[in-house]
């Protein structure tokens, strides 16, 4: 009976776990150690891998735990290495090494991307780069937008969902100032979360233990 007891009792706190809130609360995170700890272990996607090549076109790619689509917008999009605008050069360790940017085309403000996690994440970071003075760029999670390119700088920046996952994040123009220069991020990080077999398995052990529970207690 303790046994059966205990059992209850995990599977109880298991299903908190998945027992989530409607509405997030979201924390940022400039510092990766900071962002690292409250998200718990990620997956990473540094584009090396990936097909360098940009166009005026929309782009769209699948990449480690997360599928990348954008609205072109008239500026060049796609994964790159080196300058995109041909006028910047990408900061350290950004130039040379594979990214997601986008830059000069036909004089518009941008691409909007569209991050998707195909099971969900709590946790999404980046390392950024923003080569243009009059430009600034926000990224919207849950319907919560918070701007993170702030004009000629680079940095990490991260979101973690305390009480849900989320689906989608998404990344716009703030402010434009006439054309884009070179922008662009790496080094992507999605917090892992169970697969949806996982879960089905949780559920099927929680209905094993309220089977033993009723069996128990007719004897």
């Amino acid at each position: 009976m303790k046994t059966l007891k205990t059992v209850a009792i995990l599977a109880a706190m298991a299903a908190a776990t998945f027992a989530l809130p409607a509405q997030a609360t979201l924390v940022t995170y400039t510092n990766l150690a900071a962002f690292q700890a409250a998200a718990g272990a990620t997956s990473l996607e540094t584009f090396s891998g990936a097909a360098v090549g940009t166009s005026t076109s929309n782009f769209s790619g699948s990449f480690n735990k997360f599928t990348l689509s954008n609205v072109a917008n008239g500026e060049r999009s796609g994964i790159a290495n080196g300058s995109i605008s041909g006028t910047d050069t990408p900061p350290a360790p950004f130039n040379g090494q594979n990214y997601y940017g986008w830059g000069e085309g036909n004089g518009d403000n941008g691409p909007v991307s569209t991050f998707t996690f195909a099971n969900g994440t709590r946790a999404f970071g980046f390392d950024w780069f923003n080569t243009d003075t009059t430009d600034s760029y926000s990224v919207t999670i849950n319907g919560l937008t918070q701007t993170v390119f702030n004009f000629n700088s680079s940095g990490f920046f991260g979101i973690v969902a305390t009480n849900e996952t989320f689906s989608t994040a998404t990344i716009q123009n703030v402010t434009y100032g006439g054309y884009v220069q070179t922008e662009g991020l790496d080094n992507v990080r999605v917090g892992n979360v169970p697969e949806p077999g996982s879960i089905a398995l949780l559920g099927l052990a929680l209905a094993g233990v309220a089977v033993a529970r009723r069996k128990s207690a007719a004897k």
